[in-house]
């Protein structure tokens, strides 16, 4: 747990680096969006303090819904090849994870239907699509899902965790309301790191 822990607050650290080139990012449908190498390495790092997540074993699941058009393409894209490469080197929490892309169904239920057949356990909403949190199934089989939005202020849409800026620091956000409600249970490690919703 320490050592999940340090590598959490490295990651963190390591954001604090890179103010210029948060200033040169362009907004994507709203806030300023944490850069996708960043914003990827927390969310993985946090997935690994979800109880449920960590007591499971085997083959995780990581779907990053997208839409069929507009930047929020780009950004799923992007935050799924950012996580790819994360994951081929790292595991979240003793587990390989593998990234599946779900292209976003103009009907929220056939959405939720792609997402429970890749038997995801993260779902990551790109850009624009936070709307959606509400659809995405909270569980599946026995398995709790985490929904994470691209923003940490866009939480109120339904998402558990997501990424913002305090300044030019990236800090992670955590909806411990929803959570709760959802079922998912986060170590108390990353709830001091993590600016906390309720």
């Amino acid at each position: 747990m320490k050592s999940r822990s340090k590598l959490l607050t490295r990651a963190l650290g390591l954001l604090g680096a890179v103010p210029l080139l948060l200033l040169s990012l362009r907004a994507v449908a709203g806030p300023t969006l944490v850069p996708p190498p960043l914003r990827s390495a927390i969310i993985v790092k946090s997935a690994a303090y979800e109880r449920s997540f960590a007591e499971r074993s085997g083959k995780a699941v990581l779907a990053v819904v997208l839409d069929s058009t507009n930047e929020t393409r780009e950004d799923g894209r992007v935050m799924a090849a950012a996580l790819q490469k994360i994951l081929e080197k790292t595991k979240i929490a003793q587990r390989a994870t593998q990234v599946v892309e779900v292209t976003r169904d103009p009907d929220p239920t056939k959405t939720a239907e792609k997402i429970r057949a890749a038997h995801a356990e993260i779902v990551y909403l790109s850009a624009g699509l936070e709307g959606l949190a509400g659809e995405i199934p909270t569980q599946d089989d026995m398995r709790r899902i985490i929904v994470v939005c691209s923003h940490g202020s866009q939480l109120d849409r339904g998402c558990v965790l997501g990424v913002e800026l305090d300044g030019t620091t990236p800090r992670l956000v955590l909806n411990l309301k929803r959570a709760s409600e959802v079922g998912l249970r986060f170590q108390p490690d990353l709830l001091r790191l993590a600016r906390v919703v309720r």
